[in-house]
């Protein structure tokens, strides 16, 4: 049984209550879980999907959308079974919107309504194509005095209070998000993550949620006694759960952007880390190599490509070998011969060093999909001191 809620029951006279039918069910409104005691035998009811906050201008608005000939009275009922589909809580929520401002919800209109989002915190963020189509541009500038109120409805109907567009990750050194505020006072969000505490500016440090399974599995990993350098830290997406879930003794985070430090910092102190992290700001071409020699595990965490620090990161792990994690953006087809290709790499490369290693695969992990055939991949590699001949 769902949970309970109030619902809509849109009441008709007999005789028109298939007409009514009708009309609902064409609209998607129709609710088939609910439930709906009769009032009168002259009557029939038919229970809706839940509209939250609903007022005496909204119930007006809704009766409107039916012919008057329909003879019917909107009240509200307790009903069971709310949807769990936010696709379908967003689209309810947007077609009552515009139904209280008589605006027809046409094809167009549901083709410009966001497909993905992420949600940080109680932050929803949709994408820069989210309501950009032509039908969308041209309803929201006649409407944009209510335009708040839409955004509020499509943040709740997605899960969250706030509501912010993102564009395209800027090209620059310091991968900065172009976000957009569209509902809510402000754009720092905190959450709790498999016990591991976030927080930071979503309008300043890039932050991808669909990373998570990634995250999940390198705080799986014990780091007990193990030093760590994390060579792209920005607000601790694989560092903290490193410290908190990996239990990692010390981690060396390489970060340049004040921003992604600031977090970093907040988040040190609410997981109660400080003590085992040692932030090491600017550019990691210069602060990767004041740590030669010091780690058992070197991350290396940045898209499309980390190669330009491959050389810095294999010098920082200890003489007796270590570990690395390293990610890349992989054609689909190429993945094994990718592999093969950074074995390769990553052993001309120490050698070049003057480390005698032997450099093999222990896992190659597939993350997600990041773009049409190229796969982000995590290849776990270990080096270790070359047998004796």
């Amino acid at each position: 049984m769902g949970n309970t809620h109030q619902g809509l029951v849109v009441w008709t006279a007999k005789p028109h209550g298939a007409q009514l039918h009708s009309a609902l069910k064409s609209l998607l409104w129709l609710n088939s879980q609910a439930r709906c005691e009769p009032i009168s035998e002259h009557e029939v009811g038919f229970p809706c999907h839940q509209v939250s906050d609903l007022t005496g201008k909204q119930k007006q608005a809704l009766a409107s959308m039916f012919p008057h000939h329909y003879g019917h009275a909107v009240r509200l009922i307790i009903a069971q079974g709310a949807s769990v589909n936010p696709h379908e809580r967003l689209f309810r929520a947007v077609h009552v919107w515009m139904a209280e401002r008589g605006i027809p919800f046409s094809k167009s209109h549901e083709a410009g309504l966001p497909q993905k989002w992420e949600r940080l915190g109680d932050l929803v963020v949709i994408n820069k194509a989210s309501f950009s189509n032509d039908a969308w541009q041209k309803t929201l500038h006649s409407e944009v005095g209510h335009s708040s109120n839409l955004w509020e409805r499509v943040a709740r109907a997605l899960g969250g209070e706030r509501l912010a567009q993102q564009a395209h990750i800027m090209d620059n050194a310091l991968r900065s998000p172009q976000l957009k505020l569209l509902h809510g006072a402000a754009t720092w969000v905190e959450f709790l993550d498999h016990g591991v505490h976030f927080g930071f500016d979503a309008a300043q440090v890039m932050f991808s949620s669909g990373n998570i399974t990634e995250r999940h599995r390198i705080g799986s990993i014990s780091m007990e006694g193990e030093t760590v350098v994390d060579a792209y830290a920005g607000a601790g997406y694989y560092t903290l759960p490193m410290l908190v879930r990996s239990d990692a003794a010390l981690v060396h985070a390489c970060e340049m952007n004040p921003a992604s430090i600031e977090a970093l910092n907040w988040a040190a102190r609410k997981n109660d880390v400080g003590s085992r992290l040692l932030i090491h700001p600017g550019d990691n071409q210069t602060t990767l190599p004041m740590l030669t020699g010091v780690a058992d595990r070197c991350h290396l965490g940045l898209l499309p490509s980390s190669e330009g620090v491959w050389q810095h990161a294999l010098a920082c792990l200890k003489p007796t070998g270590g570990r690395l994690h390293v990610h890349m953006n992989v054609p689909k087809a190429e993945i094994e011969s990718w592999k093969s290709q950074t074995l390769n790499r990553l052993s001309d490369l120490a050698k070049k060093i003057g480390r005698q290693w032997d450099i093999e695969a222990e896992h190659l992990e597939r993350v997600k999909s990041y773009s049409p055939g190229v796969i982000h991949v995590v290849l776990d590699v270990k080096c270790t001191a070359a047998s004796a001949a």
